[in-house]
């Protein structure tokens, strides 16, 4: 009924001197032998092909991370991190009696700070690498990556410094009001007098003046230099007719002139920060303003009736975020971040206060109290955690880690080991 078909193995006989018989009726050996060899030219072009992957992936990262590969950066890096000059770890306490709040600062997990006595910085791991003594009345501290700008608020003296060393000491015409350092070294600061409201002085990283604007119309409170150094925005205040006016010059250290200038009525700005090349955001207490100096323009963000409680800016990420109040006690705010042109980026609705703020990517945390309250960009509370008593400041260094200032210690808190005051003290 079937018809035999012939073919390869219509005809095999069986071979009975062959003990094994491989899965396809075909000699082992000769089926071994069927192997497949790679040239040695194909083996190169993987290799090579390998690399060249390898070395465009970190040329992508060394792009993406750009602003963090500078040679102080590196060096600090190597020298403090690598070569096994570690510390005994966190917390770590403060050298001297008081660091305020603002005098405090986190760099690619390193510490900075300024007390009432002493420029101080810590390694990741707590070891202390720079103590230098300040003889400040009122310290200010001024940190952009590894340079740092210290001077005594009203008084004329001023201290450049990098993460392990005293870089300079210099002395100006007259009481420091304001000021601000690139991490190119550059550097500018606002005094009061010589027959004007303020006068606003720019430096080198060699510490030779290269800039001088005198105001005659405003008293500067606050200013903040580029990224690269060659500028600055400058606010100031003045009284018109009893109401409070506030004045915005955009200055670039190669002319002469402002490049732009814009006034406020009704509003006096708390702090300024460039957030991106060519865009700084000013925090006010009835609106917060950014200048969009490529554009020539002045974007406001309203408050919508909210007091301010806090704010913090994320220069990383190009955006700066407040902390609106939605009650009278303080206790319940609105957390909305921003991005360089002044558009929301996202809003969090917190039942908690936030005596301190702090942002890093889509991450934003507050500190209520002893406890720390962590949230992503919607909404969702990620940590709990306890910062410890008497906490002061709270900074993210990442999005599960934060470094807290208390009333006499530095402390470095994993987000992740959710905690409760009791639960803390065990």
């Amino acid at each position: 009924m079937f018809k035999k078909l012939k073919g390869r193995y219509a005809e095999r006989k069986e071979n009975k001197d062959r003990s094994v018989i491989s899965y396809e009726d075909i000699p082992l050996d000769d089926y071994e032998q069927e192997k497949t060899e790679i040239s040695p030219k194909a083996v190169k072009k993987i290799i090579l092909g390998v690399v060249i992957a390898l070395v465009l992936g970190l040329i992508v990262f060394a792009f993406a991370n750009r602003d963090k590969l500078t040679w102080d950066n590196i060096t600090v890096w190597w020298n403090y991190e690598v070569l096994g000059t570690a510390g005994k770890g966190y917390p770590v306490n403060i050298i001297g009696s008081e660091v305020e709040p603002g005098n405090f600062d986190i760099n690619q997990g390193r510490v900075a700070y300024a007390s009432d006595t002493s420029f101080v910085t810590l390694n990741s791991t707590g070891r202390e690498v720079c103590n230098v003594q300040l003889r400040y009345t009122k310290p200010v501290m001024k940190a952009a990556e590894n340079k740092f700008l210290t001077f005594g608020l009203g008084e004329q003296g001023y201290q450049i410094q990098s993460f392990d060393s005293k870089l300079y000491t210099g002395t100006a015409e007259g009481g420091i009001y304001a000021g601000d350092i690139a991490s190119n070294g550059r550097y500018c600061f606002v005094i009061e007098g010589n027959g004007f409201y303020s006068e606003l002085f720019a430096f080198d990283k060699n510490n030779n003046r290269i800039f001088k604007y005198s105001f005659s119309e405003y008293y500067i409170n606050s200013v903040a230099i580029d990224k690269n150094g060659n500028g600055c925005v400058a606010c100031g205040i003045s009284n018109n007719d009893g109401q409070i006016k506030t004045g915005v010059y955009v200055l670039e250290f190669s002319k002469e002139k402002p490049v732009a200038k814009y006034e406020i009525d009704g509003d006096f700005i708390l702090e300024s920060k460039y957030i991106s090349s060519s865009r700084a955001a000013l925090v006010g207490s009835n609106a917060s303003y950014v200048v969009k100096v490529d554009e020539g323009k002045l974007k406001t963000v309203d408050y919508g009736g909210k007091p301010i409680k806090n704010y913090c800016f994320d220069p990383k990420s190009g955006t700066f975020s407040l902390a609106l109040s939605k009650s009278g006690d303080g206790r319940s705010c609105a957390l909305i971040t921003y991005n360089d042109s002044g558009e929301k980026d996202f809003e969090i609705d917190s039942s908690y206060g936030a005596e301190s703020f702090s942002s890093i990517g889509g991450t934003v945390a507050v500190l209520d109290g002893n406890m720390i309250y962590s949230y992503d960009k919607n909404g969702s509370l990620r940590y709990s955690c306890y910062a410890g008593t008497g906490a002061k400041r709270m900074i993210l260094s990442s999005d599960t880690e934060a470094f807290v200032l208390s009333v006499n210690q530095i402390r470095k808190i994993d987000l992740t080991r959710q905690s409760s005051p009791d639960s803390a003290k065990k």
